[in-house]
This record gives C-alpha cells, structure tokens and sequence, in this order.
C-alpha cells in the first residue's frame, strides 16, 4: 500500500545523539477491541476510534508519529480531527509486531535513530508522561512499561539498535526476556498509571475514566462517569441556539448539542439517521451511519 501522507508532528525529540519517532499500529474498526464484546458493535468501534484518537493526539504533542495501518482514508479523518501523523500502510495483515517492524524500517529510512512503539488504546495518556518515559532510560538501548496487569506492554522503546517487538500475549515477559529494560517506579521516578492503563474490557475503562479521560473518550460518558449507551437517532428541527432535537427509535426526544457530533448540525438534514451514544436526555456523541 502507498504511504498516505508525509505529515510529521512537532519538532523532533532528541534524547542523547538519538531522534525519536512514535510508532503506533491501528487495526481496522471492525475488528478492534474484540473483547469489549459485550459492548454493542457500532460503540466498540466508535471507542476504539475515539481511544487511538486519545492516544495520538497526547503523542503529537511530544514526537512526530507513523501509524501503520489497512485502515482506507485514515490520513484523511486523522486530519479533520487536527492530528497530523505520517500514515504508511501494513504489507500484509500480519500483527502488530510486523506492522510495527514495518514502521520502523520507515524510521529508519527517515533518520530516525529512536522509536518508541506505543498500543492505541491509551485514553487517559498525557504528554507529560510520555516525556518521562522517553527519558528515563537514556542509556539503555531498549526499554519497555508494563501495563497496569504486570502482563502486557504499553509501550517499546528502543536507541540505536532493532526495536525488536513482542506485543500480544504476555508481552511484558517476552520483552523482559528478549533483554528490554522494564521501566519501573525507581526509573520512573513514579507509577505513572495514565501510561500503564490500556483497555480490555469495561472494568479497565471506568478505571481510565478515574485516571481522566482526554477529550474523545471523555465524549462518551455522561456527567457521572457512566459510558452512555448506543442507540440509531435521526435528526430532527434545528433549534435557534444551533442544537437540534433528535429521535430515538423508541421516540424519545433528546437534544444534540453541537460539539457532539462529527459534522456541523446546520449541515445535516431533519430525518438523518446517526450513530449515537446517548444518555437519558441528551445525545454525548454522533457519527453519521
């Protein structure tokens, strides 16, 4: 697949004689976040979108970013939600590991000297903390953190040598193994728990939500905590202050306000049938279908 956009994020970070680039492999919405299955299908997609949208957007603001992905238009609606990454495509679907040797033959054919591997389903990441990590071991030629089972990993980091990934399954084990150094509370100077809380399933959610959200993610959850439920709106009369009343398919009448959609309600049509997650009496977030 061709590269899909040459887009690189803010200056390079330079740690030692190194220049660092994130790398981050999106599965299509289809089949991501398979074990959030007990979510309805369009809202396990939609959060797994809004989660690498998440993830993304806190990695921009440290490090320019390559996404490798099969995913068509990607490019294109990461920047029509202002998050500018380089998009390559994978040569087969094959895993994350692959995708993410891929990215980095990319890296390296770029300059780039350091990479740091990082999942997509990070919502409550802060840049801040991605600084930490990137700095924590600036002698070592490969470090990995764990996630916050001790199990997984959430991010790879590696300086002048092979980023050598080993995600999936008991990644934490297998990176250990391979001579990656695990970046702890003593490296880290701290738990750092935005960093290490990816998402499985509903129980890790709620404990990202406690973390705080980022902006996409937090869209789906109403004013107490709780993640909205999925539900097919159509659009109904546009309302003088710009909002629009929506419908559900049981008839309730709820009320969608503009910074929660996808598209520009004066734009849309009265009858237009959406994607929604919805609490009792408003729409937190739409897409059209």
């Amino acid at each position: 697949m061709a590269r899909q956009d040459q887009s690189t994020g803010p200056s390079v970070f330079g740690l030692g004689h190194a220049r660092f680039v994130a790398l981050v492999a999106l599965k299509r919405p289809e089949i991501a976040k398979s074990r959030l299955a007990s979510l309805p299908a369009p809202l396990r997609r939609r959060l797994a979108w809004t989660m690498a949208l998440d993830t993304l957007s806190s990695l921009t603001e440290v490090l320019p970013v390559i996404v490798i992905s099969q995913q068509v238009n990607l490019a294109e609606q990461l920047r029509r939600q202002d998050i500018s990454v380089q998009v390559i495509g994978e040569r087969a679907a094959t895993g994350i590991n692959a995708a993410l040797r891929h990215g980095e033959e990319a890296a390296v054919a770029q300059k780039f000297s350091g990479t740091l591997a990082c999942v997509a389903d990070l919502p409550a990441v802060q840049p801040a903390s991605i600084k930490t990590v990137l700095a924590a071991a600036p002698e070592v030629p490969r470090a990995f953190v764990a996630d916050a089972s001790g199990e997984g990993t959430t991010m790879l980091i590696s300086r002048g040598t092979h980023l050598d990934p080993r995600f999936q399954g008991q990644s934490a084990e297998a990176h250990r193994a391979s001579g990656a150094l695990e970046l702890g509370i003593n490296e880290l100077g701290g738990d750092l728990p935005d960093a290490r809380r990816d998402v499985d399933n509903e129980a890790d959610l709620s404990e990202a939500f406690q973390l705080g959200l980022r902006p996409a993610t937090r869209q789906l959850f109403d004013a107490s905590g709780n993640l909205g439920r999925y539900a097919m709106i159509m659009t109904g009369e546009l309302l003088p202050d710009g909002a629009r009343i929506a419908v559900t398919r049981k008839g309730s009448r709820l009320i969608m306000s503009e910074d929660c959609a996808d598209v520009q309600l004066s734009r849309l049509k009265s009858g237009q049938r959406m994607h929604a997650v919805i609490s009792s009496d408003r729409v937190l977030s739409a897409w059209l279908t």
